[in-house]
C-alpha cells in the first residue's frame, strides 16, 4: 500500500519536487521524503493535504473513488491561460485560411543537463552541481547546497535526482534575490 500511497500523493501535487510539496505543507522536506518512501503522513497532514489539492482522501487513502473532490479538476490559472491561448491562435490561424503550425521545436536551446547521468558519472553532489552549472555557463558558488545532500550514501538513484534538484532551485533562487 505503501508505493501506491505515494505514487498518487505525487499525482495530487502533479509530480511536484519534494521541497515544493513540503513548502506546500509547511512540513521539512524528509517528512516528504518519508511520505515518498511509503509512511502514512497524521490525519492532519492528510487533511492538509486533501484541502491543498482538492483530492478525495478516499482516493488517496485507497486509490478507490473520483480523485478529486467533485468530479472537475481545480483550476489551474497557468493551465487556463495555456489553453486559452491556443484556442485563440487556432482560431486565429483558421479565419486567415492556414492550416495548424508545426511544432518544430527549438533549435538555439541547450539541451538539458542530464541530472540522472551525472549521478551515475560523478557519484557526487558537489562535482554534480559544479557540472550542471557548468553546463549552464555559471560558476557554482561551493558554500551552497551541502545541506540537501545530508545522507547522500544512504539515498535512493532517484532521491540523488530530487535532492540535486531541489537543491539547485533553491540555489537558483536564492542567486537571483543578491
Amino acid at each position: 500500500m505503501g508505493n501506491d500511497f505515494s505514487e498518487r500523493l505525487k499525482q495530487a501535487f502533479e509530480y511536484a519536487t519534494m521541497a515544493e510539496v513540503a513548502r506546500q505543507l509547511d512540513v521539512p522536506h524528509a517528512t516528504v521524503r518519508n511520505y515518498y518512501q511509503g509512511r502514512m503522513p497524521a490525519p492532519e497532514v492528510l487533511i492538509k493535504i486533501a484541502n491543498q489539492t482538492h483530492i478525495s482522501l478516499n482516493w488517496l487513502l485507497t486509490g478507490s473513488g473520483p480523485m478529486f473532490l467533485s468530479e472537475a479538476r481545480p483550476a489551474s490559472f497557468d493551465r487556463f491561460l495555456n489553453e486559452r491561448i491556443a484556442e485563440i491562435v487556432e482560431k486565429m490561424l483558421v479565419e486567415r485560411g492556414v492550416s495548424a503550425a508545426e511544432d518544430l521545436g527549438t533549435i538555439d536551446e541547450r539541451p538539458a543537463f542530464d541530472v540522472a547521468e551525472a549521478v551515475v558519472r560523478l557519484g557526487d553532489p558537489q562535482r554534480i552541481m559544479n557540472d550542471w552549472f557548468k553546463h549552464e555557463g555559471r560558476e557554482y558558488p561551493a558554500d551552497f547546497g551541502v545541506a540537501f545532500f545530508q545522507g547522500w550514501e544512504s539515498f535512493t538513484p532517484q532521491e540523488k535526482i530530487d535532492a540535486l534538484r531541489d537543491a539547485k532551485k533553491v540555489i537558483d533562487r536564492t542567486l537571483r534575490k543578491k
